[in-house]
């Protein structure tokens, strides 16, 4: 569903998020968000989570094979190339 709704920007130039809008969207207070600007256009939208390298990448790939037959993986491979 799409929504216009109408804020006003502070003397210190913040805005407020009207409070229906922070609800539809989850929104908390400290929650990090995207600004994109085109043209005569603001977007603002819930920031997506970015990777920290290299910590985060550490995280994800702690043990990749964990609970893989890795012979058998690689025979299935060596199968599939015809």
């Amino acid at each position: 569903m799409y929504y216009v709704m109408q804020t006003l920007i502070s003397t210190k130039h913040q805005v407020v998020i009207p409070k229906e809008a922070r609800k539809k969207l989850g929104l908390k207070p400290g929650q990090k968000m995207e600004v994109e600007v085109t043209n005569h256009t603001l977007i603002l939208s819930k920031a997506k989570k970015r990777w920290e390298w290299p910590d985060d990448y550490y995280k994800r790939l702690k043990n990749p094979w964990e609970g893989v037959d890795v012979e058998k993986y690689l025979e299935d491979e060596r199968n599939s190339w015809g």
